[in-house]
């Protein structure tokens, strides 16, 4: 006897038809009559008499189905209580980068803790080349990051949520704020700050300025964008940040770029991994 046969026994007993019941658990009719023809051969006794068009219960039944349905209801409340327990026990490794923590992650959250109150997730801070490294590493589940068509990892699966761009900004006061554009080759070697190594913004910087044969003049290396805001607002120096970081009531400026700075923001997951 096993509990499948039990289900569907009781589900015959309430609704007085195989074929209801073969439809409700999308099975064929012969494999609810197999099932319970099983059942009858091991108790050795008819459950259901079925004969000139009429459904018939035989007292076998009546007794099984009362035994039954304890039963059952003790086994869903079983299923439901490992389920509550495994999921309260999920945890997912998020990889975020500094910028994109800003002004893209708090929606994306606040939506799936939502939906998910029973998931935790374990959130590192990690620029995108790094987030992407450590995601085939398995060292993280998902991440957040920027990539372009220079910089993808065939062992990797990237989905596009957004887009964004790099914008040179400066402090409102600084004489290069008044420009409607700028090129890798009026920044030369102006005062720069940069995220570190492990961030794309950096390689794509670092990779234009090589092309012009500039050497950068890099005052500070830091993933901390509040430093870097901070430090634009009172100094002469300028920084490579997404256009969305910039906002109206901050005292820097966001000077558009000639060169192509624009970046897709993805959703990254290992090809073929489990999540």
């Amino acid at each position: 006897m096993t509990i499948e046969q039990l289900i569907y026994f009781v589900s015959i007993y309430e609704s007085k038809s195989f074929t209801k019941t073969a439809k409700d658990y999308f099975i064929s009719q012969p494999a609810i009559s197999l099932s319970i023809k099983k059942l009858e051969d091991e108790l050795n006794a008819k459950l259901f008499n079925r004969e000139s068009g009429k459904f018939n219960i035989t007292p076998v039944a009546h007794y099984l189905y009362n035994l039954s349905k304890p039963l059952l209801a003790s086994f869903d409340n079983l299923n439901k209580q490992i389920k509550e327990y495994i999921n309260k026990n999920i945890s997912i490794n998020v990889g975020i980068p500094p910028m994109l923590g800003i002004f893209i992650f708090a929606p994306i959250f606040n939506k799936f803790n939502k939906e998910y109150p029973e998931i935790n997730l374990n959130l590192t801070e990690l620029a995108s080349k790094a987030n992407q490294d450590a995601i085939h590493d398995n060292k993280l589940d998902i991440a957040l990051a920027v990539n372009n068509s220079t910089h993808v990892d065939p062992n990797l699966c990237y989905t596009k949520i957004g887009s964004t761009e790099l914008v040179f900004c400066v402090s409102k006061n600084n004489p290069l704020a008044k420009k409607e554009k700028i090129t890798f080759r009026e920044i030369g070697s102006y005062p720069i700050f940069l995220l570190k190594e492990d961030s794309l913004q950096y390689k794509i910087v670092i990779d234009y300025f090589k092309k012009y044969a500039i050497n950068p003049n890099i005052r500070l290396l830091t993933d901390q964008i509040f430093t870097i805001k901070e430090l634009l607002r009172f100094g002469d120096a300028g920084a490579f940040l997404f256009k969305q970081i910039v906002k109206e009531s901050d005292d820097i400026v966001g000077i558009p770029i000639e060169e192509d700075t624009k970046l897709d923001i993805v959703i990254v997951t290992k090809k073929d991994g489990f999540l």
